[in-house]
């Protein structure tokens, strides 16, 4: 079967003949396209900055605005905050801490 189909195919005329062309990798020529890169390597436009520089540095502290905070808690998913006073923010090393009603991460 699949070689009456091939030997079909190859008897075609060579303009509509695309044999391996729905197989290519499209976007491979394209640097603006970022398909070459898998989704867990792109960079997330939610991901706060200070949190992206903090991870970086060897150590440091931010103090955060509300909107950060915000970002931050939906990033993490953290709910418990208040009644903890600190959480860690996954395998990044860094803290995420309440003090004197500000909120603070530190590395």
């Amino acid at each position: 079967m699949f070689k009456q189909i091939f030997l079909e195919l190859l008897r075609q005329p060579r303009r509509t003949r695309n044999i391996l062309g729905s197989r290519r990798f499209r976007g491979s020529t394209n640097a603006k396209d970022n398909k070459l890169l898998p989704d867990v390597h792109h960079a997330d436009p939610n991901y706060s900055k200070k949190l992206e520089t903090l991870k970086n540095m060897q150590s440091g502290l931010f103090l955060l605005n509300d909107q950060e905070v915000q970002t931050v808690k939906e990033l993490f998913k953290i709910t418990d905050l208040e009644e903890r006073k600190s959480r860690n923010l996954g395998n990044t090393g860094i803290t995420f801490y309440i003090a004197d009603n500000k909120y603070y991460i530190k590395k």
